[in-house]
């Protein structure tokens, strides 16, 4: 098969989760004789050595384009930034009997943060001005979100028009997106969760080596840290955990304003660690948090798990009971209970005997979205898509 994947003209870790999942699958599939080539929209200060083929796919190089879908003759096309795709260009193209797959990587929703971006705008700026001139569009995000839904109302029917089938991370979100566009016919939906980044698992010896230690990997303000911080507060003023200790790794929109919130409320036993390679923190951490307030499908929840790190999260996405079995392989808090996650997180933390068990059962389940197993549940649908075209055509 030729397979065309619609993504970001960089390679890991430039452009985040798109990118590596886009990569580690072509890899994959080339390593299975499958052709796979990238298509682009935006220029990238680290272009995608590993994509040897690629063209960008804006309609000031529509000739250029035509070329490349004439020559490859493409049996699939992966589109993996189905949300900022312009349909009406790529529909235009060669693509003869090409069959369009259109993923969606978050929940399915709209978004309407305008409120909390204004506040963060606001805390950041240094600029008195500039915090009026923020302020005073606050009594505007009536408006503000009317127009923010009719454009994502309108990006959710074009992704849901322009494809033969639209995949989701998790068939948990079928729901939403029927939700979100009515009539959807639902046989177009699929849902196949991201794979494995990891090549291997911790060893299973390798649990008696991890260390009193809770990490948080954060990248944007959906993640919620403020409670993240008020929980660890609620575990430093405990004695019983003195020898525990907290590592924040990453930053991203909103970091400085959670700097100064751990500042505020002097936490001692927090380190901010900045971006990093986050594999040897899983390595020696016992137990991940996630306060997020929406997730698609958290990759940092299957890597820490096949790292030996005990995951607890807040139920506050569909696709939680896909990756975390509550009480075995991770603990699931009711949303927004914070009373239930400090409980739960300390009788965790207190219980050495149930965080191994619980962190060798995460290794195991972890097997369940190895590379392989994922691949082919890709393959499955592709060759099922081509075969259902000739069959119409057939007929």
């Amino acid at each position: 098969m030729n397979i065309l994947f619609i993504s970001f003209d960089a390679d890991p870790p430039y452009m985040g989760g798109t990118a590596t999942v886009a990569n580690i699958l072509a890899k994959s599939f080339i390593s299975r004789g499958h052709f796979c080539a990238l298509g682009y929209m935006e220029n990238s200060e680290h272009p995608s050595i590993f994509f040897s083929h690629k063209i960008k796919l804006v309609n000031g190089n529509r000739r250029n384009a035509e070329i490349f879908f004439q020559e490859h003759q493409f049996d699939i096309i992966l589109d993996q930034l189905a949300n900022i795709t312009d349909f009406t260009f790529l529909l235009s193209l060669p693509l003869g009997n090409c069959k369009i797959i259109s993923a969606y990587h978050s929940r399915p929703m709209f978004h309407y943060s305008m409120l909390e971006t204004l506040l963060r705008i606001y805390s950041d700026s240094n600029n008195w001005l500039y915090k009026l001139y923020t302020l005073a569009k606050i009594p505007l995000i009536p408006l503000f979100r009317i127009k923010s839904r009719r454009k994502e109302e309108k990006v959710f029917k074009n992704i849901n028009n322009s494809s033969d089938k639209i995949l989701l991370l998790s068939g948990n979100f079928f729901r939403n997106w029927t939700g979100l566009i009515s009539g959807t016919d639902s046989s177009k939906l699929v849902a196949i969760g991201n794979p494995l980044v990891f090549d291997n698992s911790l060893p299973i010896e390798d649990i008696e080596l991890k260390e009193k230690l809770v990490i948080v990997i954060y990248s944007n303000p959906a993640k919620r840290a403020h409670l993240l911080l008020q929980i660890w507060k609620r575990i430093e003023v405990d004695a019983r955990f003195n020898s525990w200790r907290f590592e924040f790794i990453g930053e991203g929109e909103g970091y400085s304003q959670i700097l100064k919130l751990a500042k505020r409320n002097n936490l001692k036993r927090i380190t901010f660690t900045g971006y990093q390679n986050t594999l040897p923190y899983y390595k020696r951490a016992s137990i991940m948090m996630m306060t997020s307030k929406y997730e698609g499908w958290p990759m940092v929840l299957m890597e820490g798990q096949q790292m030996g790190v005990v995951p607890i999260s807040y139920n506050s996405y569909e696709s939680i009971t896909d990756i975390i079995t509550d009480g075995e392989n991770g603990i699931i808090i009711p949303n927004n209970d914070m009373d239930c996650f400090v409980v739960k997180l300390k009788e965790l933390m207190l219980n050495e005997s149930k965080r191994k068990q619980m962190a060798i059962k995460a290794i195991h389940s972890s097997e369940r979205f190895t590379l392989e197993k994922v691949t082919e549940k890709y393959l499955n649908l592709f060759t099922h898509l081509i075969n259902e075209k000739k069959k119409i055509d057939f007929d």
